[in-house]
């Protein structure tokens, strides 16, 4: 995924994820950015990650590989994994 199509992301999805991120870390959303770390910076554990990787996958309605799970630790992996797959859902029609 490059830095790029995270990019492309509009501003309201970004909003929507860094919105999703913050109330599982229960965390103010404006502490949540692209340079802090779920695990350093806000003591997220596996648990708290895969419920963020769920509600992506559940408010968002896209479809993420359970691999790509270990990839999840901050803002900006966030907005590359939806990117890359909120892509794919939009051109299977989903």
């Amino acid at each position: 995924m490059s830095e790029n199509q995270a990019s492309s992301l509009s501003a309201e999805l970004r909003t929507r994820v860094r919105d999703l991120v913050a109330e599982v870390l229960e965390v103010p959303a404006d502490e949540v950015d692209e340079n802090k770390s779920f695990a350093e910076d806000f003591e997220a554990d596996s648990l708290m990650v895969i419920e963020i990787f769920s509600r992506f996958e559940r408010q968002l309605g896209i479809r993420i590989p359970q691999e790509e799970l270990t990839d999840l630790d901050d803002l900006g992996a966030a907005y590359a994994l939806i990117a890359r797959h909120h892509a794919t859902s939009e051109s299977l029609g989903v």
